[in-house]
């Protein structure tokens, strides 16, 4: 899948418009089954989301905060309710999306292609630093995430052939993962 999308870049002003414009362009063209992979997706292009509940006048409200984040996800400028970016990204109709793509994901089988590109990819190099470029090269980015000491303790692979963002427990078991983090 040729992908049009690019990082949002704060310097370059209107940043509302670049955070709403990746936020529905990834709704639409991505399949991801839960706020992690959803997160996991949009830090691609400079942006994440935070979970906002509460209470207003006794009632509970639930919705999503969009923010746009330099190249290491720190956050930049101001954040934006979902409200602000349109119906289609809000909280109810991304929640929509996770049932969808998961129903979606198993009836087609689009997890099959991306776990067979990484297992292969795998079985060839343990090396951190090449087997993320391998997979890149493949069509599939790899978001890790890491504990404070440096370790690694989760990814999330998101493959732009299938549109399909998958967490790393989704596609390997841990044991086959034992990358260095040099």
């Amino acid at each position: 899948m040729e992908n049009p999308l690019h990082k949002v870049d704060a310097s370059a002003g209107d940043v509302k418009r670049q955070v709403g414009n990746v936020v529905k362009a990834v709704n639409r063209q991505y399949r991801f089954q839960s706020m992690g992979e959803y997160r996991a997706l949009l830090s691609l292009y400079n942006v994440t989301v935070e979970e906002a509940r509460g209470n207003v006048r006794g009632r509970e409200y639930y919705g999503l905060v969009y923010s746009a984040t330099d190249d290491k996800g720190n956050k930049v400028g101001n954040p934006f309710k979902s409200s602000l970016l349109g119906k289609s990204v809000g909280y109810e109709a991304v929640q929509k999306k996770f049932a969808r793509s998961k129903q979606e994901i198993k009836d087609r089988k689009l997890a099959d292609r991306t776990k067979r590109t990484i297992l292969s990819v795998l079985e060839g190099t343990y090396d951190k630093e090449k087997f993320i470029a391998t997979l890149k090269a493949k069509g599939i980015d790899t978001v890790l995430r890491y504990t404070d000491d440096g370790r690694i303790y989760g990814s999330t692979f998101i493959d732009h052939r299938t549109g399909c963002v998958l967490n790393g427990s989704r596609t390997v078991s841990y044991t086959h993962l034992t990358l260095p983090t040099n």
